[in-house]
């Protein structure tokens, strides 16, 4: 082969690698999550433990008059509550679980605390994430 053929060759070979190189780092950063979604986990509904011993879901309210929590979250999508020293957000009004969160209860403000020990109601999306910026790490 002549210096020709070797020189075109390893110009081919140099531009495919570099190809398969971009493509490679181009696509691992695709499955990286969207930065709003940092510091959160989005679950499925599942069971959580609200007290020592008990577990509570959307079909197991215990002391709770449906009709009078009905109405009186009928204006709010979500609630937040301590769930083992963490936010956790409820959808209203099946309160549902709907995400468990990274937030400390410790690191809150000592009102913000006792609002979301009783259950802290949010209107709407908008609210539910500016919280989330404020507060996640």
């Amino acid at each position: 082969m002549s210096r020709k053929t070797w020189g075109i060759a390893f110009v081919i070979s140099t531009l495919l690698l570099i190809i398969v190189v971009s493509l490679w780092y181009y696509m691992r950063d695709i499955s990286t999550p969207p930065e709003e979604q940092n510091g959160t986990v989005l679950v499925e509904m599942l069971p959580v433990e609200s007290k020592p011993g008990q577990i509570e879901s959307r079909f197991d309210r215990t002391n709770v008059d449906e009709n009078q929590e009905l109405e009186q979250t009928a204006n709010y999508q979500y609630k937040l509550v301590n769930d083992n020293n963490y936010v956790t957000v409820y959808q209203l009004p099946e309160n549902e679980l709907y995400e468990y969160t990274d937030v400390i209860m410790d690191v809150l403000p000592v009102e913000l605390q006792e609002e979301i020990h009783n259950g802290k109601y949010l209107k709407d999306e908008r609210e539910l994430y500016n919280f989330l910026e404020n507060y996640t790490s």
